[in-house]
Parts: structure tokens; C-alpha cells; sequence
């Protein structure tokens, strides 16, 4: 193993340690040191890879956005077809929010007013990146079904706006049926959604 490949391994070590740490008490309440005995290592050998708290912290988002994008990518590539790779990008993404929900519940839980706003203010820069690899992986979609021929060809300016109508669909749906109680079916909502997509993608 390479030395870049071994400090890919203990930062990867480090970052999930501090998952942990942050879904027990809370981000702001997490030190160095901290981390440091989680991973079983100095708290001066952790600053050969991360500057601060504060670094670990954003590189933690990182990790979470890149983990969501690499599941909803995985289950893009199993589907055949444009509206079937639509359908699993809403299924997989429902499933992602879903599966952190509980990690970001149980960080706010142990979290004080103060300690909360900034969490709000962290969870909106989370928002903000996730959206910007969501509408990467769309339009990664809606490339191959144009290249294969499957839709029409649509500027770039209907891309943009199609993958912010998809992710603001999908968040809508899941605070609805999820957060709200809809009785609505999720997996017969996004399948009449991709279906729609595909319809004016054809047309």
C-alpha cells in the first residue's frame, strides 16, 4: 500500500470516528482530543491531516455528500434506460435522506439553542452541496439519454431546471409522506414522477 493510500485509510478512520462522536454529543462539543481517542492516536498525529475541529468538521460533510452521491450513483448504474436511471436516483435518494435522518436527529438532540442555530447554518451548507451532485448525477442521466437517443435534445438551461425541479420534487415528497404523515405510496409517487419526466423528455 502506498503511503497516499495509507493516509486515505486514517483519514477515512478519523472521519468516521467523528461521525460517531458528533451523532452522541453533538458537533460543537467534540475536541481534538476527542477524536483523537476515538481513533486510538495523538491528538498531535490527527493535525498531519486536518488543521482543526473545524477542518474535520467540513471534511465530515464532504464525506457525507460523497457517500450519498457514490449510493446514488451505484443505483443509476444497475438501471437500464432514462426513465428506469430517473426512478432509482428518486428511490436512492428518499433511502440516503432516510438513513441520515437518524444521525442528524440524534446530533440536534444533544445539542443546546446556541449549539442548534449553528447547526442549522451547517445543515444548509450540507443542502447546498448535496444539490450541486445531485444535479451533477441528473445531468449525467439526461447526457446518456441524449447520446443514446432515448429524449430529445434539451439546452443547458432545461437541464439546470429540470435537476432543481427533480431534487425540490423529491424533498417535497419526503417531508410530505415522511414528515408529515401522507398516506400517498413514495415508491408509486417517484415512479409516476420519472414517468412524467421521461413523458416531456420524448415529447
Amino acid at each position: 500500500m502506498s503511503v497516499t493510500n495509507q493516509d486515505d485509510v486514517v483519514q477515512e478512520e478519523i472521519l468516521r470516528a467523528a461521525i460517531k462522536l458528533y451523532r452522541k454529543y453533538g458537533p460543537n462539543k467534540v475536541t481534538m482530543d476527542d477524536v483523537a481517542t476515538a481513533t486510538g492516536r495523538s491528538r498531535s498525529s490527527l493535525y498531519y491531516y486536518f488543521k482543526n475541529r473545524e477542518d474535520i468538521f467540513n471534511a465530515v460533510l464532504d464525506t457525507i455528500v460523497n457517500d450519498v452521491a457514490l449510493e446514488i450513483r451505484q443505483a443509476i448504474g444497475e438501471a437500464q434506460g432514462v426513465g428506469d436511471k430517473l426512478y432509482a436516483f428518486c428511490t436512492k435518494k428518499i433511502k440516503t435522506s432516510h438513513d441520515w435522518r437518524s444521525v442528524f436527529n440524534a446530533m440536534w438532540a444533544s445539542m443546546d439553542s446556541e449549539d442548534q442555530s449553528k447547526h442549522t447554518r451547517n445543515m444548509d451548507t450540507l443542502h447546498k452541496k448535496l444539490v450541486h451532485k445531485e444535479s451533477i448525477l441528473l445531468n449525467e442521466i439526461l447526457a446518456e439519454g441524449i447520446k443514446n437517443k432515448e429524449i430529445r435534445n434539451i439546452s443547458a438551461d432545461e437541464q439546470d431546471m429540470l435537476a432543481f425541479l427533480v431534487s425540490s420534487g423529491i424533498r417535497g415528497l419526503r417531508r410530505e409522506i415522511y414528515d408529515q404523515n401522507d398516506p400517498h405510496d413514495i415508491k408509486a409517487a417517484l415512479r409516476l414522477l420519472s414517468d412524467m419526466i421521461l413523458k416531456w423528455l420524448k415529447d
